[in-house]
C-alpha cells in the first residue's frame, strides 16, 4: 500500500477506533442545526410535495440533509447499508450498475424490466423507471428522503413499498458559491469534486457539478480479466434556474454519469464440488450391447473444498472479467407557478436513457462440463471411463448483458388553498418507457455455442391523484382524503432459444437441436425450424384511496392515523423459460396500510421524536420462481394472504451545546400467504415449490445510533467527531425454499474526525478523516442456495472490508 494510505491508517483510523470504542453510535436523523441554546432547528421536507415541518407530515420517513450525507460519506444509494431502519439496499447478481431496494420487506428481489420495482426511486420528482443503472454516484445532493408504504396519492407512480426521492440542490441567484473536495483512501481510492454556482445576472442562475472516482479492487483477480469490484466512475450535472417574476421559476437540469466498474466477487461459502450422472446408463452404438455410456454433470472449483465461509482477499476466475460500460443521461423540466398565494401549478417533465453493457458472473471461480464417458465395458478397446464427449466447460451464470432504457413522463400538479380550511394537491401523471436487453451467456452444455436470449418491453401509463386536507376545528384536527386512478399498459417480446418450450415455437433449429441433444433432452431433433418470439400484450386499472387523521395536541406535537390502498402493475418476466407463463405473465400486486404514529418536539426543542406502527396485508404478492434449467429461468407467481406488521422510531437529542445523539429502530414481522406454489415448467411439466415463510431482506429487527460532537476549539476552527453503528438483524434471501440462504445477524461501526476553519464570512476549509466498517466485519450482503446442484449449496458476496481515508473540502 501507498505511504499516504499507511499515514492515514496510523493517524486517523486508530483515533476512530478508539473514540468509537468509547462511545459507539448510529446515523439516522438529518443533521439539526443548533442555536445558541442548543435546541435543535425544524427539519423541513418536501414529502407531501409542499415545503413541510416533519412533524407536520403524518407519514413515516426518514430525511437525511447534505451536511449529513457528507458526514456519512454518503454518494451513492449502496451506501446506505445500514442507515435507514427497515431500508435495505445491496446489489443485485454481483452487478455493478444496478442496485435493489427493500422497504418494511417489500422490494424488487428479482429485478427485471418487465416488473415494476416495489419502492419507487425519484430524482428531483421524477420516476426513474428502472434500478438498472442505478447504481449511479452524485454529489450535490440537499437531501434524501425515505417515505416507507405506499405512497400513490401524492405521487405518479404507486409502489408497494414506498418511496426515496433524491433532491439535489438547486441553483442560487444570490451570488458566486463553489464547492471542492479531494479525497483519498485505502485500496488507492481517490474521488474528486467540483460545484459552480454561477449568477447570471438577477434572474438566472446555473450551477454545475462534477464527480470523479476510483478506486483499486476488492479482492484481486489471480485469474482471467480484472480484479473484482474496481471503482471508475465519473458524473456530471448542470442546472438552471430561472426566474422570469417572482411568481414564476424555471428548473431545467441535465446529468449524464458513465460507469466503468467490475462486478463485485460472488464465492462458494458452502458445500463441496459435485459431480453426478444426468441422464440413464445408455448403449454405446456400435458395440453391440458389450458397452455402456453414462452423461454426467461435472463441476471444477478453483476454490478449495470444502469450502469456506470466510470472505475471500482473492480469487482465481476462470473467465475474463471485463469491466461494466454503462451510460445514464437524464434531463428534467419543472415549471412553477404561484397563481396566487391560495394556488401553485406545476409541471414536472423528466426524460431518461439508459445504455448499459454489463458482464455478470454469480460463481467465476466454477466451471461445468458434460462429460460422456464409458460406464461399463467388455471391450478390451474401450475401457471403461473413457471419455467419448465432453461440452464445455461453461459457467453457471455467466452473462453478459446489454440493456437499452429509456423512458419519458409528465407530470401536473395544482397545490392550494381553499379558504382556511381546506388545503388539495390534485396532479395528472404520463408515463411511457420502451427497452431491451440482449443477455448473451453459453449454459451449461452449449460449450461456445451461444443461444439467442433477448427481450423487448413497451409500456405506458396513466394517472390522476390527489389528496384533500380539511380541517373542521381551528388548526388542531385535521381530516385528509387522497385517491390515486391508474391505467397502465404493458407489451413485451421474448426469444429464450435455450429453452425448449420457446425453441420449439417455430420449430427446433441446427444450434438449438445440438443444444438439446448435447443435454440428452431430446433422443432426436429435426432441425428446420425458425427462431420466434414470444408475446405479451395487457392492460390493467386501478383505484386505491387513503384517508388520514391528525390530531395537533399542540404545536409541537402531532398524532395521526393512516389508512392507504397501495398499487403495482401487472406484468411479466423477462426471464422466463415458457412462453405459456410468458403470454399470461402475472396480476398486479395490491396492498392494505395502516398505520398510526406520533412526532413531536420535547424539552424546549431539545428533542425531536417520531414513532410509527404499521400492518400491511398484501394480495397478489409477485414471488420469483424459478421454471427453468438455470436459477436465471424464472417466472413470478402471484401469492395472497400476507401479512407484514412492525415499528419505526426517530430520537435526536441535544444533550449540550456541541453534543447530539441520535437513535433510530424498526421492528419488522413477515408472514408469507402460502407453504408452495405450483408452477409450469420449461419442459411443460408441472413443479411444486416451498416457501420459507418469511419475506426477504425483512430484517425483524434493524436500527442505528450516533453521536455527534462538535466543538469550537479556536477562533473560527471547530472539531467534529461523528460515530455510528448500525445493526441489522438475520434476514432471509429468498421467499424459495431451494434458493434461500439465510444472511447472518451483523453490525458495523463507522466514524470520522474532522477539522473545519472558517475563513472570513463566506469561506470554509476542512480536513476530514473518515472510516467505514472500521472493526473489518465479514458480512454479507447476498446469499443463495440457487447452485447446489454444483455442491455450491450456499454462493455469497460480502460487503466491504474496512475501507478508510482523508477528504479535503473547500466552501465558498
Amino acid at each position: 500500500m501507498a505511504s499516504i494510505s499507511g499515514y492515514l491508517a496510523s493517524a486517523a483510523l486508530g483515533a476512530m477506533v478508539l473514540a468509537s470504542t468509547a462511545s459507539p453510535s448510529f446515523a439516522q436523523s438529518p443533521p439539526q442545526a443548533e442555536d445558541d441554546s442548543g435546541a435543535l432547528k425544524d427539519i423541513i421536507v418536501t414529502a407531501q410535495k409542499r415545503a413541510q415541518n416533519t412533524i407536520d407530515v403524518p407519514i413515516s420517513l426518514a430525511a437525511i440533509g447534505s451536511e449529513q450525507l457528507e458526514t456519512l460519506q454518503i454518494s451513492e444509494l449502496r451506501d446506505f447499508v445500514g442507515q435507514v431502519p427497515n431500508l435495505v439496499v445491496n446489489n443485485f447478481n454481483a452487478r455493478s450498475d444496478t442496485v435493489r431496494l427493500f422497504i418494511r420487506g417489500i422490494g424488487q428481489n428479482d429485478v427485471t424490466l418487465t416488473q415494476d420495482p416495489s419502492v419507487a426511486l425519484y430524482s428531483d420528482g421524477v420516476y426513474i423507471g428502472t434500478t438498472v443503472g442505478g447504481g449511479f454516484e452524485t454529489d450535490d445532493l440537499e437531501r434524501i428522503e425515505v417515505l416507507r408504504g405506499p405512497q400513490g396519492t401524492l405521487y405518479g407512480r404507486n409502489a408497494t413499498g414506498g418511496a426515496v426521492n433524491l433532491i439535489s440542490a438547486k441553483p442560487q441567484i444570490d451570488g458566486f458559491h463553489a464547492k471542492a473536495s479531494a479525497s483519498y483512501g485505502n485500496y488507492n481510492a481517490r474521488r474528486g469534486t467540483l460545484m459552480l454556482n454561477v449568477p447570471l445576472g438577477d434572474k438566472v442562475a446555473i450551477r454545475l457539478n462534477g464527480v470523479r472516482t476510483k478506486r483499486d479492487g476488492l479482492q484481486e483477480n489471480t485469474g482471467v480479466g480484472n480484479d473484482f469490484a474496481i471503482q471508475n466512475q465519473a458524473a456530471f450535472r448542470a442546472a438552471i434556474r430561472a426566474k422570469p417574476s417572482d411568481a414564476f421559476t424555471i428548473d431545467y437540469a441535465f446529468d449524464y454519469s458513465k460507469n466503468k466498474a467490475t462486478g463485485t466477487l460472488t464465492v462458494p461459502t458452502q458445500g463441496a464440488a459435485a459431480s453426478f450422472p444426468i441422464a440413464a446408463p445408455f448403449a454405446i452404438p456400435g458395440t453391440f450391447g458389450l458397452a455402456t455410456g453414462i452423461t454426467r454433470l461435472v463441476n471444477v472449483f478453483n476454490n478449495p473444498s470444502p469450502f469456506v465461509d470466510r470472505r475471500p482477499n482473492s480469487a482465481n476466475s476462470f473467465r475474463t472479467i471485463d469491466p461494466n460500460d454503462g451510460e445514464v443521461m437524464g434531463h428534467s423540466l419543472i415549471l412553477n407557478y404561484e397563481v396566487s398565494k391560495a394556488l401553485t401549478l406545476r409541471s414536472i417533465t423528466g426524460h431518461r436513457r439508459i445504455d448499459s453493457v454489463q458482464q455478470s458472473d454469480n460463481l467465476p471461480t466454477e466451471q461445468s462440463s458434460i462429460v460422456t464417458s464409458v460406464l461399463a465395458s467388455s471391450l478390451p478397446t474401450l475401457p471403461a471411463g473413457t471419455v467419448l464427449n465432453v461440452i464445455g466447460p461453461n459457467g453457471i451464470a455467466a452473462n453478459l448483458e446489454t440493456t437499452k432504457f429509456k423512458s419519458t413522463s409528465q407530470e401536473l400538479q395544482a397545490l392550494g388553498k381553499i379558504g382556511a380550511t381546506i388545503d388539495f394537491v390534485v396532479g395528472a401523471y404520463y408515463y411511457k418507457d420502451s427497452g431491451s436487453q440482449n443477455t448473451l451467456n453459453a449454459v451449461i452444455g452449449s460449450g461456445p455455442l451461444i443461444l439467442p436470449n433477448f427481450t423487448t418491453i413497451s409500456d405506458e401509463s396513466i394517472a390522476g391523484f390527489g389528496e384533500l386536507t380539511i380541517r373542521p376545528v381551528g388548526n388542531q384536527l385535521s381530516i385528509t382524503l387522497g385517491a390515486r386512478y391508474a391505467h397502465d399498459n404493458r407489451e413485451a417480446t421474448r426469444i429464450n432459444e435455450r429453452s425448449l418450450s420457446f425453441a420449439s415455437l417455430g420449430g427446433f433449429n441446427a444450434d438449438n437441436c445440438a443444444f438439446f441433444l448435447g443435454n440428452r433432452t431430446l433422443a432426436t431433433c429435426a432441425a428446420g425450424g425458425t427462431i420466434q418470439a414470444a408475446s405479451y400484450k395487457r392492460s390493467f386499472n386501478n383505484f386505491s384511496p387513503s384517508v388520514t387523521i391528525a390530531y395537533k395536541v399542540y404545536d409541537d406535537l402531532n398524532l395521526y392515523a393512516k389508512y392507504v390502498k397501495g398499487y403495482k402493475s401487472g406484468g411479466t418476466s423477462q426471464r422466463s423459460s415458457n412462453p405459456i407463463n410468458f403470454a399470461n405473465g402475472f396480476q398486479p400486486e395490491k396492498i392494505s396500510s395502516f398505520e398510526a404514529g406520533m412526532k413531536g418536539n420535547f424539552f424546549d426543542h431539545h428533542l425531536i421524536a417520531s414513532v410509527a406502527g404499521f400492518y400491511m396485508k398484501i394480495q397478489n404478492y409477485q414471488a420469483s420462481l424459478q421454471t427453468g434449467a438455470t436459477a436465471g429461468d424464472r417466472d413470478f407467481s402471484g401469492i395472497s394472504g400476507n401479512n407484514i406488521y412492525g415499528a419505526e422510531f426517530d430520537l435526536t437529542a441535544a444533550l449540550m451545546r456541541d453534543l447530539r445523539v441520535g437513535i433510530s429502530g424498526g421492528l419488522l414481522h413477515t408472514e408469507f400467504g402460502a407453504k408452495s406454489a405450483t408452477v409450469l415448467l420449461d419442459t411443460g411439466q408441472m413443479q411444486t415449490q416451498n416457501f420459507v415463510g418469511e419475506f426477504s431482506y425483512a430484517p425483524k429487527s434493524s436500527g442505528s445510533f450516533s453521536v455527534d460532537y462538535t466543538p469550537e476549539i479556536g477562533k473560527d476552527l471547530r472539531f467534529a467527531f461523528h460515530g455510528n453503528v448500525s445493526y441489522q438483524s438475520r434476514i432471509q434471501t429468498s421467499s424459495n425454499v431451494s434458493d434461500n440462504a439465510a444472511l447472518p445477524a451483523r453490525a458495523l461501526v463507522d466514524g470520522s474526525l474532522a477539522l473545519i476553519k472558517k475563513i472570513g464570512s463566506d469561506r470554509e476549509v476542512s480536513l476530514r478523516f473518515w472510516g467505514k466498517n472500521i472493526f473489518d466485519k465479514e458480512y454479507k450482503t447476498v446469499s443463495f442456495g440457487s447452485f447446489a446442484f454444483s455442491g455450491a449449496a450456499v454462493v455469497s458476496e460480502f460487503g466491504e472490508p474496512r475501507t478508510y481515508g482523508a477528504t479535503l473540502t473547500f466552501k465558498y
